[in-house]
């Protein structure tokens, strides 16, 4: 054994090899797990944007777009969050095999483990609305951002087959109607006085509605049905009749 490491010494000190000090394997391993949490964290966000993503389309709507129920969800499947997820996942093991620790673990194990902590993170994230927060802050920054995602603009931006979505201008409470603004800035005159309204939320000036029903003409549209703006409060509660505010 002496032999050993005396060999194993002058070898060292004949090919001059420097022994890395202790500090820097645990500042390497420190550093993977940091990064094992970040990545772990950003998927966790890009699971809970799957969720909004999802759960902001209305799927029983597909018949109006002339769609089969498989090709609607095939459609609207958020295809850029998904790859996001499997992105992080990967790296999430890539830093997880860099621990000290972590080659002892499969690749099945540490990626079912880290796809379990995201998708848990990812509906935290969800349930408490900050997904909602950053898709707001997507569009608002990244002006390009709803090309990569088929959203409810999107889906509901189809006048001629009876689907119209925007933000309520005015309310003319006399003649049952209101003054639509659609995602296009085009403003509508909406019909409202055989439609059936639903949602948790009031519908007040500035809240963003959807509507059934039939276009008109080029600026005329008369609504079957209103649905409230999809929020907080609307996922977290079943639909009811509620009445037109000021």
């Amino acid at each position: 054994m002496v032999d050993i490491s005396k060999n194993t010494l002058e070898k060292l000190k004949k090919e001059d090899i420097h022994l890395k000090p202790r500090w820097y394997f645990l500042t390497k391993n420190y550093f993977f797990w940091l990064m094992f949490f970040i990545t772990t964290v950003l998927g966790g966000i890009s699971f809970g944007m799957i969720l909004f993503a999802t759960g902001d389309l209305d799927w029983d709507i597909y018949h109006y777009l002339g769609m089969s129920l498989p090709r609607a969800i095939l459609v609207g499947l958020p295809y850029f969050w998904i790859a996001l997820v499997m992105l992080f996942l990967f790296i999430t093991y890539y830093n997880f095999v860099r621990t000290r620790t972590g080659y002892r673990y499969k690749f099945v194990v540490v990626f079912l483990i880290s796809l379990l902590i995201s998708s848990l993170l990812g509906i935290g994230f969800y349930q408490y609305g900050w997904t909602e927060t950053v898709d707001t802050q997507l569009r608002q920054k990244i002006p390009s951002y709803h090309n990569f995602t088929y959203n409810r603009e999107k889906q509901w931006m189809h006048p001629d087959k009876g689907l119209l979505s925007g933000h309520v201008v005015e309310l003319k409470h006399d003649t049952k109607l209101l003054i639509l603004k659609d995602y296009f800035n085009k403003e509508w005159n909406i019909d409202i006085s055989k439609a059936n309204i639903k949602g948790k939320l009031p519908i007040t000036k500035g809240i963003e509605i959807r509507l059934l029903g039939q276009q008109i003409t080029e600026n005329n549209f008369k609504a079957s049905e209103i649905r409230t703006g999809k929020g907080l409060p609307l996922r977290k509660g079943k639909k009811s009749i509620i009445k037109i505010e000021n």
